[in-house]
């Protein structure tokens, strides 16, 4: 079974953009599975692949957690949020690089420190979009998302007192969507 070509496109009632101003981050290692879009093929598993477009990009069920493990939530600074997907690599064996960046206010100890601990973390991270409310993911069930950190404190006094921290991961497409449950309570 192949994709069905469609059409796609047309005007959204609210074309708006932005992050609402929090992410949900859980260590890769904390689940016991990941669940991943339906492919574009799959021999070996006809039922794992995708007959839309939407299939592509879409996380239907929710992922399942090690027992006593959840997400944990970050909040960040409004109207700092981006997510950009870059389609990377040569003709016939591309990628898309896929990008979180976000700002975390101040130079608080827990801020400093969450800096050190989160730099060299494996992850999955969740962001929801303001306008559609479309949760969009990093890190998948083969590649986890990794994070690149900097903290920033400007001369002015109305300056930047922020880390900056930048969550990538390379993936069949842009950021899928995630419509699972976020776990906030751990399982037992």
């Amino acid at each position: 079974m192949a994709v069905a070509l469609e059409d796609i496109g047309g005007e959204s009632c609210e074309p708006v953009s932005g992050l609402v101003n929090k992410i949900y981050y859980a260590l890769h290692s904390d689940f016991l599975t990941i669940i991943d879009p339906k492919k574009i093929c799959d021999a070996n598993t006809p039922a794992n692949v995708a007959s839309t477009f939407a299939e592509l990009a879409t996380i239907a069920t929710a992922h399942v957690f090690k027992t006593g493990k959840k997400f944990f939530k970050v909040d960040f600074v409004t109207e700092t949020g981006t997510i950009k997907s870059t389609q990377i690599g040569e003709n016939g064996r591309s990628l898309f690089q896929n990008e979180l960046v976000i700002e975390i206010a101040g130079s608080e100890a827990a801020v400093l420190g969450f800096c050190r601990w989160v730099k060299n973390q494996k992850l999955v991270v969740l962001s929801e979009e303001f306008g559609t409310g479309n949760v969009r993911q990093l890190g998948s069930a083969r590649l986890q998302a990794t994070v690149k950190v900097e903290h920033a404190i400007e001369p002015t006094l109305e300056g930047k007192n922020a880390a900056t921290i930048t969550f990538t991961d390379k993936n069949f497409g842009p950021a899928p969507i995630y419509k699972g449950a976020i776990l906030l309570t751990p399982m037992v």
